[in-house]
């Protein structure tokens, strides 16, 4: 039970702090200037493109093949089309054309993240399950995964209008399902592969629907040049360094 509970409190300390530190980043970096807000915006859209091209979807792929991959990711763009239904029009007309994008933008990219951690968290739990050394092997990967993801929801949030507590508290709770997904992954021992591949396709294609639908239209929106699509190229090449450093 000790070895359960210490694996489910990692797993939470995983979550959260990534998601936690890439907001607290995104807070920090955010200037009042178009530009320069397109540029990270569009960066941020790079970072979690190539980590779905280069992490996600081939690690689903190469654990479940590609007919579970094409299905996780087709159910992950129908339950975010889903949620756009859901969400509250009265709360997206009191925000201008702007905050409207950018609000629908942080709240279906936290969705996204959420489901993206519950897997990462099974994933931490079942490598503990192996080896203490693979466990915080798999922690340490995930949690410098997560800093982009944190980056990704609390950009278009901040710039929705929402206050710099309130977004902060919103991207640390994101990080939670990693602790719920490494729970059950102490508990189970050996989760099976059709399972985590799924899961995995699954947020990868809620990510490229948020990422093509929202982040990227929302940074040329708010800057009409160039900035955006270097923002895009750049955080792609980041993405690439990151996965590759992993």
């Amino acid at each position: 039970m000790y070895e359960l509970l210490m694996n489910t409190l990692i797993g939470v300390l995983v979550g959260v702090l990534g998601t936690g530190l890439g907001g607290i980043l995104s807070l920090t970096l955010i200037k009042p200037n178009k530009k320069f807000l397109s540029f990270l915006l569009g960066s941020t859209a790079g970072i979690m493109l190539s980590i779905v091209t280069f992490d996600l979807l081939p690690e689903a792929q190469h654990i479940g093949g590609i007919f579970t991959e094409i299905v996780g990711i087709i159910l992950g763009i129908i339950l975010v089309i889903f949620i756009e239904d859901l969400l509250p029009k009265e709360h997206f007309k009191a925000c201008s054309t702007k905050e409207k994008s950018m609000l629908k933008a942080g709240i279906l990219m936290g969705i996204g993240i959420a489901i993206h951690n519950l897997p990462e968290g099974l994933a931490v739990g079942s490598g503990f399950m192996l080896t203490s050394e693979m466990g915080m092997k798999v922690a340490f990967v995930i949690a410098l995964h997560n800093i982009p993801e944190g980056i990704a929801m609390a950009t278009p949030l901040r710039l929705s209008g929402y206050s710099k507590p309130k977004v902060l508290i919103l991207t640390l709770l994101c990080g939670l399902p990693t602790g719920i997904g490494a729970f059950f992954g102490a508990f189970l021992g050996s989760i099976s592969n059709f399972f985590i591949a799924l899961c995995l396709s699954f947020a990868a294609g809620t990510m490229l629907y948020i990422t093509c639908g929202e982040l990227i239209p929302s940074a040329k929106r708010i800057h009409n040049g160039k900035s955006s699509t270097l923002g895009v190229i750049f955080g792609f090449i980041l993405g690439i360094l990151i996965v590759s450093k992993l």
